[in-house]
């Protein structure tokens, strides 16, 4: 792509621009995060800056989040695009510990006119500023990446949409984001995208990795809090009440009380509404509800007036309750006994559109958790709900 010296001068303004601060303040005594950004005519450009670093740390860190994620390129094309066309960037992520992990999306006329979507990411130690790897992740890594291949292979690629325009899982993709709940896999378009032709992602949950993690103190997903994710103890109910303070599941961008409407608008449908007893079930693109359903009301065929009642997790790992794993006996040690417990024979279980079983009530607050069990006493789904 050229670009003439008027428009690099152009671009470095807006970088220092850009280096102003949307919200927050750099006097912080604590590592946290501010967002910086820009708006330029149909552009609009965001993105995360660590703040409460020793000075040459700080320049380190967020000089190499600078380069991973291509703020300077996307700076470059808004100046290009003064003249006429879009571009919006945007990040996910952030601070899990000692660690920082994002994930940065350009969509619209990232190098061309023609509307594209495109992943940057950065995953920085910020003891060292060092960038952290795949495989520093885990103690053994060819099993770990043998597993994640088997995983795509036999379980993820079964359930792609013969619809999408690319679907290749493997080999597996340079890019990454960490969260609480488990890593996304980034990947480029043509290797994978979604039916509204964005790039693809793909979310594994951590506990499905359990055996491969570097678990010891000083390893990454014991520092990013990995360990209280995967195993029900102590620590679950005060998660689980954080969460259901928050109303809204664990690296989900969604709350309880959210228009049913924006939110479709932004993430699209993966598939029609799936009517449930007294609802409907909504699944939407992208790897931060996959397997997990927003629940909403049943009144209409139309649902721009409907609200986010609740969600339901059919995979993921949230305070330690691990989906497909965790037994009754062992959440019913951590959070004692249940409210309540409802029996769900096969015809009742159809109308729910859970496994037959029991499922298990819990208040926290002003929101329920449901643990659904099949009849062996394991997890098969997680709900939380007003």
């Amino acid at each position: 792509m050229k670009t003439s010296r008027k428009g690099l001068r152009l671009a470095a303004a807006l970088l220092a621009l850009c280096l102003l601060p949307l919200g927050g303040t750099a006097e912080e005594a604590a590592i946290g995060t501010e967002e910086k950004g820009l708006t330029l005519g149909e552009c609009v450009l965001t993105y995360p800056a660590v703040t409460g670093l020793p000075e040459a740390l700080g320049e380190t860190v967020n000089s190499r989040l600078l380069e991973d994620t291509r703020i300077p390129d996307y700076l470059t094309r808004m100046s290009q695009l003064i003249s006429g066309g879009s571009l919006t960037v945007g990040w996910t992520g952030g601070l899990l510990g000692d660690v920082l992990s994002c994930a940065v999306s350009a969509e619209g006329a990232v190098t061309s006119p023609r509307p594209a979507h495109v992943w940057t990411w950065s995953t920085i130690d910020l003891r060292d500023g060092g960038e952290i790897a795949l495989d520093d992740l885990f103690a053994d890594p060819e099993g770990a990446r043998a597993e994640l291949e088997r995983i795509l292979e036999e379980e993820t690629a079964p359930e792609l949409s013969a619809h999408l325009s690319s679907s290749e899982l493997l080999p597996l993709p340079e890019g990454f984001l960490l969260e609480r709940t488990g890593i996304t896999l980034l990947y480029p378009a043509e290797r994978l995208s979604t039916l509204s032709d964005r790039a693809g992602a793909v979310k594994i949950p951590w506990h499905r990795l359990r055996d491969w993690l570097d678990l010891s103190e000083d390893g990454i997903p014991a520092r990013i809090g990995v360990p209280e994710m995967i195993t029900p103890g102590a620590h679950t109910r005060e998660l689980l009440e954080a969460m259901a303070a928050a109303k809204s599941l664990a690296d989900v961008p969604a709350v309880i009380g959210d228009s049913v409407k924006e939110l479709t608008d932004r993430y699209h449908l993966l598939m029609d509404p799936e009517v449930y007893e007294g609802g409907r079930l909504f699944a939407l693109e992208g790897a931060s509800f996959q397997q997990v359903f927003l629940l909403t009301d049943f009144l209409s065929e139309s649902w721009d007036a409907s609200v986010v009642q609740g969600f339901r997790a059919y995979a993921g790992c949230f305070g330690g309750l691990c989906v497909g794993e965790t037994r009754q006996a062992d959440w019913e040690a951590a959070l004692g006994a249940p409210d309540s417990r409802v029996a769900f024979d096969p015809e009742k279980a159809e109308y729910w559109r859970v496994e037959t079983g029991t499922c298990d009530y819990y208040r926290f607050g002003g929101c329920q958790l449901q643990l659904y069990a099949d009849e062996d006493g394991v997890l098969r789904c997680l709900a939380l709900t007003e």
